[in-house]
């Protein structure tokens, strides 16, 4: 094996899928998909929230409980959480989920609108096509935890619902304050200059 070999079979090993935005971003669309109506527009910080839970349900679901039992047999496990910190993980991801939606407006997969004095997001009908396509015993899996996850956080007020993160991520608040939302002027100025969409399908 040449050196070149195993620098590439090392980098594949320690790949993981969340670094590839289109991966990202075909959670994010599973995401607005999965979220019923009426209850299917959903701002940037719910939606980054639901995003990372439902790819760690345990940390929201009890180990004992028949939503942890399925999600095994889907192949979910506690192995998914141990080579960082959830609150680590969740401010690394948080940190790029902006973008990714933004590249998603771009791409004419999702809508963005203001509601109710919030930016929203929701799935145009190129989203929805795209997100049916999305097929493999991961997504399958990806779709059966978010509509697990979902509904526990999309019940919450936004209030109650930094609460419980700091709770399922077992965080000190404060480091949530290191990462500020980026302003609807901000987020509008993520769109342009952004790929094509078959950079995604």
């Amino acid at each position: 094996m040449t050196s070149s070999t195993a620098f590439m079979d090392n980098a594949a090993s320690t790949l993981r899928a969340e670094s590839v935005p289109a991966f990202r971003m075909a959670q994010l669309l599973l995401v607005l998909d999965g979220v019923q109506p009426p209850l299917n527009r959903v701002d940037l910080e719910r939606l980054s929230i639901i995003e990372f839970l439902s790819a760690n349900p345990f940390l929201v679901v009890g180990d004992d409980s028949p939503e942890a039992n399925e999600l095994r047999l889907q192949g979910f496990g506690r192995h998914s959480i141990t080579y960082a910190s959830p609150s680590q993980r969740f401010v690394s991801r948080r940190e790029r989920v902006a973008s990714d939606v933004a590249q998603l407006v771009s791409l004419g997969l999702v809508r963005l609108f203001v509601a109710d004095r919030q930016r929203v997001f929701s799935l145009t009908e190129l989203g929805e096509q795209s997100a049916e396509r999305l097929c493999s015993v991961y997504a399958d899996a990806y779709r059966l935890s978010v509509a697990t996850v979902g509904p526990l956080v999309m019940r919450l007020s936004a209030q109650r619902m930094r609460q419980r993160l700091e709770t399922w991520l077992r965080v000190d608040p404060m480091l949530f304050d290191l990462i500020d939302a980026p302003t609807y002027h901000e987020f509008e100025a993520e769109t342009s200059g952004l790929a094509s969409r078959d950079m995604l399908f």
